[in-house]
């Protein structure tokens, strides 16, 4: 390729790149900002809707919902992402998704663990169960709208968002850019700085099985398995709380066995020879500064007021 063809090749790049970016920032707009002003408004006016747990949820939801759907059909439309290549038919039993479930469970356990570790030195942890594992708002995991919403919606809507419309997206530039990129804005969009790192994890994991399989219907799988086992831990009783330590080792030394013997398929993923280069030109973009920008300032926003 002349360093002609180069330089107009890489400005197509850049083109495409800068509307990834401005999907991601119509994404940060109406799933982050939107619900965190929303919820400022009813708490500083003491609105009856934040008493009134279904109908906040309700509203919640549709939020979550609709402000991940629009923005990432948008960019499955623009750049034609077509279910076949988020849909195809897959192999895999239940069996095979439940052992990449649980490996994934397990490392993102472990890294929630030591980030948790790490960011307390800062005063970012988060809240621990047997310091272990991440625990939720007691009132809200009673409530079955966002019980419904972190065990399916959250998952459905997370894979088709990630893994099918992002991944396949970016896909085109490179397989292994698209799986740490897709990870690196999944994992910032998250609301705790210490999930960052597990979130990034259990994004490389996710996107090495959907583009394995070439659809997202065994990442959603896992990551329903991995909210449910996450749930289970979430409410136990305090009384048998301090023996789920002993369940997570157990959980650990199964993973080592599924590891060790072969019952764990390990995913490889190419790296192109222009990876850096794409790396370069994706990350130097405006429009995808911004939304990262964005997405790390609701985290920063959440953490002082929380």
């Amino acid at each position: 390729m002349s360093s002609k063809e180069r330089r107009v090749s890489q400005k197509y790049v850049k083109r495409q790149f800068s509307a990834v970016g401005l999907f991601l920032i119509l994404y940060a707009l109406f799933v982050l900002i939107v619900p965190y002003s929303f919820n400022t408004y009813m708490q500083l006016t003491d609105s009856p809707i934040v008493k009134d747990h279904f109908l906040y949820f309700g509203i919640y939801l549709i939020i979550i919902l609709f402000g991940t759907l629009i923005p990432f059909y948008l960019m499955r439309r623009y750049f034609r992402v077509t279910h076949r290549h988020m849909n195809r038919n897959i192999s895999a039993t239940f069996l095979e998704l439940y052992v990449q479930a649980i490996v994934c469970f397990s490392l993102c356990i472990l890294l929630t663990y030591v980030s948790n570790i790490l960011f307390s030195h800062v005063g970012m942890e988060g809240r621990l169960i047997c310091s272990i594992g991440l625990s939720f708002n007691e009132a809200e995991l009673r409530d079955p709208l966002y019980v419904f919403l972190l065990l399916i919606v959250t998952p459905i809507i997370e894979e088709y968002a990630f893994r099918g419309v992002l991944i396949n997206t970016l896909g085109r530039y490179g397989k292994y850019f698209a799986m740490i990129a897709s990870a690196v804005i999944f994992a910032v969009a998250h609301v705790h700085f210490s999930e960052f790192i597990p979130a990034f994890a259990m994004g490389i994991l996710l996107g090495k099985i959907s583009l394995r399989y070439k659809s997202i219907r065994p990442t959603i799988i896992i990551h329903i398995l991995f909210n449910a086992l996450l749930y289970v831990l979430c409410i136990v009783p305090s009384s048998i709380a301090r023996y789920m330590s002993y369940f997570l080792a157990v959980v650990f030394i199964l993973t080592v066995y599924l590891v060790l013997s072969g019952r764990y398929e390990r995913i490889s993923v190419q790296r192109s020879r222009s990876e850096r280069i794409t790396n370069l030109l994706f990350y130097t973009r405006p429009t995808v500064i911004l939304a990262i920008a964005l997405m790390i300032t609701y985290t920063v926003l959440f953490t002082i007021l929380s």
